[in-house]
């Protein structure tokens, strides 16, 4: 996907912008705007998603008729129209298609508590920050892949059969065979699924694919809107069954029923972040890729290593898996080995063939297909938010040592299209300039400061607890610390 741009000024929080938008920049929840408030009551599907078999020819792509307005499960014709999205039959399930335009994809972090990065150096809000991106359009499937088409795979010999882990609960216990048939297909690597969707003409949804079917052109953090439901299943169950859980564009599934799969391997936790730099900031020698490397070790070698023991690319492959807080990433692996530890580095379960992680499949459109345009203007993302003469960015580090922190902020390059300005300069802020800006800055921290480090509590202290209000104080942490840092521009120079 080309990416865009993302516009650097705060003021378009007052544009009905959801409530995770406002705490990237103001440090704290605000509340939507009215605009939004209907995203929490269930609609009827639009007819984009029956699931009920039709009589067309397989494949052939059907146009469903003319909505009263644009907006939720509709997309734009070359000439303006708004329309229902187009949608097609495959051997396997229904596919419908996403509409191609501008969306938000990623989200900040629900935590500012950087205490966990002392004992266990590591990126644990890979989603963020959220930026813009630019899609073509695709197809992706209605639901997840059943566990009866994945029998169809394996018995035309293009797949290989699904095996849960040692010990792992079978999903289908609580089923009849004919119900357990519609459950989604889980107990497969990522190279299981990803044949699986190569059998059916297509391909996994990349993990940006995947957020903007969840998602649609308002940055919801769920699928099917701004709050999460008590009623979600905590089960696997046929696919379609929970209707709330309908995403903007009418997919389903998309926030319950476990994890699934991407195509995206989880090399880089920090891609989100590196959108915005012009260069580097982590060191090979850095705490992440130390802690990285000792982890990665173990989990090929075992505790301690065997003598002579390497860890491969093959037992360090992971993947991102998608979920209910669409914009977050979470990483499994292509396979576990049987040194598995039970988590990874980050805090995550260790996974593999999960009992809970599923797949669906998405394909490209034929270069003669008419691709729908998005039905209406994405919600902007605001991504630096001016406090009296300082310019904040929304983006964080996490686990850096000082230089690391210190070479993040002379590596940030924000481009603001309105003004085709690229601002830079960015540095630490003192830890003045923290207790001035507290109230947007976010805590507990700590964080790495110009002339130290500043945080909400002494993470030396396990019992130290700290509120929103809590007093910021200077700590003295050694440069090699792993802390978090955020970055300011002097906007008098």
């Amino acid at each position: 996907m080309a990416d865009a741009r993302v516009p650097t000024s705060s003021r378009t929080l007052q544009r009905g912008a959801p409530g995770w938008l406002a705490v990237l920049v103001a440090g704290a929840c605000q509340p939507t705007s009215d605009r939004y408030a209907d995203l929490d009551r269930p609609e009827p599907l639009p007819p984009v998603v029956e699931t009920r078999a039709t009589e067309s020819e397989e494949g052939a792509v059907r146009q469903h008729g003319d909505p009263a307005e644009c907006g939720r499960g509709t997309g734009r014709t070359p000439e303006g129209t708004c329309v229902y999205l187009r949608t097609r039959d495959l051997p396997h399930g229904q596919q419908v298609q996403i509409p191609r335009g501008t969306y938000v994809v990623g989200m900040p972090p629900r935590s500012y508590d950087a205490a966990p990065a002392l004992e266990r150096p590591a990126v644990r809000w890979p989603g963020q920050p959220p930026r813009t991106v630019e899609a073509p359009g695709f197809w992706i499937d209605l639901h997840e892949v059943t566990r009866g088409a994945y029998a169809s795979c394996v018995e035309s010999g293009a797949c290989t059969p699904a095996r849960c882990p040692k010990g792992a609960p079978d999903p289908t216990a609580d089923y009849s065979m004919e119900v357990a048939r519609r459950l989604p297909q889980t107990c497969v690597t990522h190279e299981q699924a990803a044949a699986f969707c190569a059998y059916a003409g297509g391909r996994l949804p990349t993990a940006d694919e995947y957020e903007i079917a969840a998602r649609g052109v308002d940055a919801r953090p769920y699928p099917w809107g701004t709050k999460f439901m008590d009623e979600v299943p905590r089960r696997l169950v046929p696919v379609g069954a929970f209707r709330p859980d309908t995403s903007y564009f009418g997919i389903l599934g998309m926030g319950t029923n476990g994890w699934e799969w991407t195509a995206d391997r989880y090399d880089d936790p920090d891609a989100r972040l590196r959108f915005y730099l012009s260069g580097d900031f982590r060191r090979a020698d850095g705490p992440v890729a130390r802690a990285r490397a000792e982890f990665e070790l173990r989990v090929a070698c075992g505790d301690p290593p065997s003598p002579g023991c390497r860890a491969t690319e093959a037992t360090r492959a992971r993947f991102v898996i998608k979920g209910t807080l669409v914009g977050e990433h979470y990483a499994a692996r292509g396979r576990a080995g049987p040194e598995a530890p039970t988590e990874e580095l980050e805090g995550w379960p260790f996974r593999a063939e999960d009992p809970m992680i599923g797949f669906r499949c998405a394909a490209d459109p034929q270069p003669d297909e008419v691709v729908l345009e998005v039905p209406e203007a994405a919600v902007s993302v605001p991504i630096l938010r001016t406090e009296g003469d300082l310019e904040i960015f929304g983006g964080v580090a996490e686990a850096v040592d000082r230089r690391e922190a210190k070479a993040l902020c002379a590596a940030l390059s924000v481009r603001d299209e309105a003004t085709e300005t690229v601002h830079t300069g960015f540095r630490l802020p003192t830890r003045a300039e923290v207790r001035s800006i507290a109230t947007v800055f976010r805590g507990p921290g700590p964080f790495w400061a110009k002339d130290g480090a500043v945080g909400q509590h002494d993470p030396r202290t396990p019992a130290a607890v700290s509120g929103a209000d809590a007093p910021w104080m200077d700590l003295d942490l050694p440069d090699s610390t792993p802390l978090w840092a955020r970055c300011v521009r002097d906007l008098r120079k």
